[in-house]
């Protein structure tokens, strides 16, 4: 359930949240249809690397994702990185990969945002990006006419029975590889559901394999639901990451001890790509010292 110090957002933020999406899917060349984990490799496309970490998250405070953008003081080159804890569902991941993503396209952004399981939306920053990441996957126009086409052209399903309703969230939730509470949430924001009815939805433990909505995901499309309810429990980095650090080392934009504390970053040395470089053991040290410092 909410939080009673959540932040709601004002018609005007939501608007421009809204019209936000619509550019960034332009931009992204993304239309207004599911995205899903595809969205892994648009970012890559461009300019974002990924970085994939498995940190069990015990409590409320577990680590789920963060943003990390690098500026070089001698290049003025810049690196983005979205880090997503893969020792949560996919769908988790897809939605947090989305909410870090506006992170990077806020105006207002820092170069480091750390996520955390339960992180509250008392903070307008946090309430937007959530807003941003489920208008973004699940755009309110594509939603709206969703439900219409379900329901002879009527948005309102407060007369449809739990089963019914859970049927259609479990198809939307296969479509479009999102989050279940975040559909339950995105319905009411439209007006389809009423405020009571989405906390019940809300109360439901939707990841239960013994839950009438999972035995629902499992009929309609059991592949596909088991896996977007599962973790994926991937490790490491894109080698695009790795790519770009080599080649702007190549291409002496960046120093070597900027290339060895950024391949570091990874856990990875650059003799493990067949460099031969000679730098003593106080040097390594000192750099690891100075990790995550700007060059």
């Amino acid at each position: 359930m909410e939080g009673i110090n959540k932040v709601v957002l004002n018609p005007n933020e939501e608007l421009n949240l809204v019209e936000l999406t619509k550019s960034k899917r332009r931009l992204l060349d993304l239309g207004m249809g599911p995205i899903g984990e595809k969205i892994f490799s648009v970012f890559r496309d461009n300019n974002i690397q990924l970085l994939n970490f498995a940190i069990k998250t015990e409590n409320t405070k577990g680590l789920v994702a963060f943003y990390l953008e690098k500026s070089s003081s001698v290049t003025g080159i810049q690196s983005y990185y979205i880090a997503i804890n893969t020792l949560v569902p996919l769908d988790l991941q897809i939605f947090n990969a989305c909410h870090e993503y506006y992170h990077h396209i806020d105006d207002n952004k820092n170069y480091l945002h750390i996520q955390r399981i339960s992180e509250p939306d008392d903070e307008l920053i946090n309430s937007k990006a959530n807003r941003f990441a489920a208008e973004f996957l699940l755009p309110t126009e594509t939603l709206i006419t969703l439900v219409k086409k379900q329901n002879r052209g009527s948005v309102d399903l407060d007369k449809w029975s739990n089963n019914a309703l859970l049927r259609l969230i479990v198809q939307i939730q296969i479509d479009y590889q999102v989050p279940y509470k975040m559909i339950v949430k995105r319905l009411n924001e439209i007006g389809a559901i009423e405020q009571s009815l989405k906390y019940e939805l809300l109360s439901i433990n939707e990841r239960d394999n013994e839950s009438v909505y999972y035995k629902i995901g499992k009929t309609i499309n059991e592949f596909v639901f088991v896996r977007l309810n599962r973790e994926t429990n991937k490790h490491g980095v894109d080698m695009e990451a790795l790519n770009t650090i080599l080649q702007n080392y190549d291409e002496e934009t960046i120093t070597l001890d900027s290339t060895i504390r950024d391949l570091k970053i990874f856990d990875k040395k650059i003799e493990d790509f067949g460099y031969k470089i000679n730098v003593n053991e106080d040097d390594i040290d000192e750099i690891a010292e100075l990790f995550g410092a700007d060059d």
